[in-house]
């Protein structure tokens, strides 16, 4: 994120609004919102942490939010006002149910959610402005960044790389894999009439040398998001949008499935879609689960707001109104889709499902999909600084039967879907809020199955927020930042009775947690300096890795450190840019060099054993226009610029 901000990137901050489901009015317009932020950071400087621990990103989000919930409480009824997610001492405070109660609200009929619709979104009227207004964009203009999961300890190794995951048993999509004999990555050509061709690339990977031998296209104006290869499937995950005629925003999420048994001439087997902005996916099995969001913003007349999905004719027909419900005490007009699909059959083995309420990050295990969605029309406002409410939806999954078990609702921010775990039947979560003197606070809580509280610590790290979390076992690894970077350790044996066993701080801040094995964590994220003359806030710089000893969860240690301050990497904020070698124990990721020793793009290859962090590789390449990821087939590392459809390697 931080990389975008440097320049000033609005259409990274337009799809942030887009993904927190925010909708904004006139005074949010590019030059305003630069304004803004020119005001809070100054135009010439880079990226400033100021030390009230408000990143800069999220006085943004901050700025917007204020002025966004001023015209959705010209409708909507501001939950939070009647005191239901908070305790007598300001706390934050969760609101659980199970499957037909009282906190979910299900419908007999359309016209029942229509009326809800309505009540919960402003009309459309003549005049309003609305954030993503644009008479010349065309479909496909905007792609989602989606969060994603990291790998767990003990994987068996193998010949070549596989997508950075949470859980082994759970795949995710990713815009670059390999089988260990083709590299497939997501890139675009250009058509004879200079329109964008949008294929996924399929290049024989053998000694170093690629060979592309065929892309599958798609059809019309998808943009592919990212992509799973399963036996001889590829199957693709993309998005289509569209601005109608009232200037409103709508979306569609595909699943394009290709047979690519013959690996020259892939074919297109079958496609479902159904409404929404891409959120996030996960494979189980020969099982894709996805979730997509739409977007409204305004309640149009004479236009249905019911989500959509492919049926078993083909068509892309309105849900059944027994498969809609909507979550109380939650402003949000827009509805969240969860579709499971059976690859092997088609669109004859699927259900979806909808839920209306946001969603911006995903947990999946075998067993449960965890959807968490920021609500900031419920957002509550202490001391200048706006934070939202949380909401959190549990599916039970059984193939393509996905059942609605719980909901809970919580104060507070979700950081990503590092920040939620599942252990036993126990869900486990950590939130980033705000007291009473609008400084940040954090809480860690763990629910029963049904979403039940069980017992959570609270308040821990004031005037500092969540950056990374990891859940290994009964322990959590958490860290906050402010100015530095403290790690915390918290037990979590004892669901009733979560408690912090031990600290350790450090300058900068992680954003990825890996371990390294049971006594060792690695940290990867930024490093950073204080500005010169402002002794209020600090400046990104670089890329920092962070050696912990966590043998004695008491007394956490840092035992090793490099900062890197001439190197940047998508790793910082995209987990799936990372890449390991578990055989011969080495990591590689994308990065953007400015040194002597290596200028411009490729990959560093770095190692942490016996409790020093090496740094192996710098590898860069004038070919390279941007480097994504990085994959490793046998003795060869391969760093792929999807921009250009380039592929360099070297050998290690």
């Amino acid at each position: 994120r931080a990389i975008h901000m440097k320049n000033n990137d609005f259409d990274f901050i337009a799809e942030k609004f887009d993904s927190e489901n925010i909708g904004a009015p006139e005074a949010l317009s590019e030059d305003n919102i630069k304004a803004k932020l020119d005001e809070k950071a100054g135009a010439e400087k880079i990226i400033k942490f100021p030390k009230n621990n408000r990143r800069f990103f999220k006085t943004a989000v901050s700025i917007a939010a204020a002025i966004a919930l001023v015209v959705v409480s010209l409708t909507a009824v501001n939950h939070y006002n009647n005191g239901k997610i908070t305790d007598e001492n300001n706390n934050p405070s969760s609101v659980q149910s199970g499957e037909k109660s009282d906190d979910l609200i299900y419908f007999k009929s359309y016209d029942e959610i229509e009326k809800l619709m309505k009540e919960r979104l402003p009309e459309d009227k003549e005049g309003i402005t609305r954030f993503f207004k644009n008479d010349t964009a065309k479909s496909g203009d905007f792609a989602y960044e989606t969060a994603t999961d990291s790998a767990a300890v003990g994987a068996a190794p193998s010949s070549h790389s596989e997508t950075y995951k949470q859980l082994d048993s759970v795949d995710e999509a990713d815009i670059v894999k390999t089988d260990g004999e083709y590299i497939y990555y997501k890139t675009e050509t250009q058509g004879k009439d200079y329109s964008r061709v949008s294929l996924i690339s399929i290049a024989k990977a053998e000694n170093g040398k690629t060979e592309e031998i065929s892309g599958a296209k798609l059809k019309d104006s998808k943009y592919p998001n990212e992509f799973f290869i399963k036996d001889d499937n590829l199957i693709v995950v993309s998005t289509e949008e569209d601005f109608n005629k009232k200037g409103g925003y709508s979306s569609r999420t595909y699943i394009d499935v290709f047979d690519i048994s013959d690996k020259s001439n892939p074919k297109s087997k079958y496609d479902y879609s159904q409404s929404g902005h891409y959120i996030s996916s996960r494979m189980i099995g020969d099982y894709v689960y996805l979730i997509s969001n739409t977007a409204s913003y305004f309640y149009y007349k004479n236009e249905s707001n019911i989500p959509r999905c492919t049926g078993e004719d083909g068509k892309f027909s309105e849900l059944p109104v027994e498969d809609i419900c909507a979550v109380k005490e939650c402003s949000e007009g827009n509805y969240t889709v969860v579709g499971a699909l059976d690859t092997t059959e088609g669109i004859k083995a699927k259900k979806t499902k909808a839920v209306i309420g946001c969603a911006n990050n995903v947990f999946c295990s075998e067993d449960n999909l965890y959807i968490a969605g920021a609500n900031y029309s419920n957002a509550f406002y202490y001391n200048g600084v706006y934070s939202p409410e949380s909401t959190v939806i549990k599916y039970s999954l059984d193939k393509t039967n996905i059942k609605l078990e719980a909901t809970c609702r919580v104060k507070g921010n979700i950081n990503n879907q590092f920040s939620m775990d599942e252990k036993d039947g126990c869900f486990r979560l950590a939130t980033t809020t705000v007291s009473k003197e609008g400084k940040d606070i954090n809480v860690l809580y763990v629910f029963d199955k049904k979403l039940k509280e069980l017992g959570r610590v609270k308040g821990f790290a004031k005037n500092e927020h969540i950056e990374a979390v990891r859940f290994i076992g009964d322990t959590a690894y958490v860290i906050t930042y402010e100015k530095t970077d403290p790690l915390f350790i918290i037990d979590l044996s004892n669901p009733k009775k979560p408690e912090i066993l031990g600290e350790v701080k450090i300058s900068g801040f992680s954003t990825l947690l890996h371990p390294i094995d049971e006594k060792t964590l690695l940290g990867i994220g930024y490093a950073t300096e204080e500005i010169e003359d402002d002794e209020f806030s600090e400046a990104v710089d670089g890329l920092k890795l962070a050696l912990f000893d966590i043998s004695n969860p008491a007394k956490p240690k840092v035992i090793d450190e490099k900062e890197l301050n001439s190197i940047d990497s998508e790793v910082q904020y995209n987990h799936k840019a990372l890449m390991q070698n578990k055989e011969k124990g080495y990591f590689a990721i994308p990065a953007n060099f400015w040194e002597e020793e290596a200028n411009g793009c490729g990959a560093l290859v770095f190692s942490a054993e016996k409790g020093k962090i090496n740094i192996d590789k710098r590898y860069a390449s004038d070919k390279l226009e941007q480097c994504d990821r990085c994959v490793y087939i046998g003795n060869y590392i391969y760093v792929v610029d999807t921009f250009e459809g380039i592929i360099e390697s070297f050998e290690f």
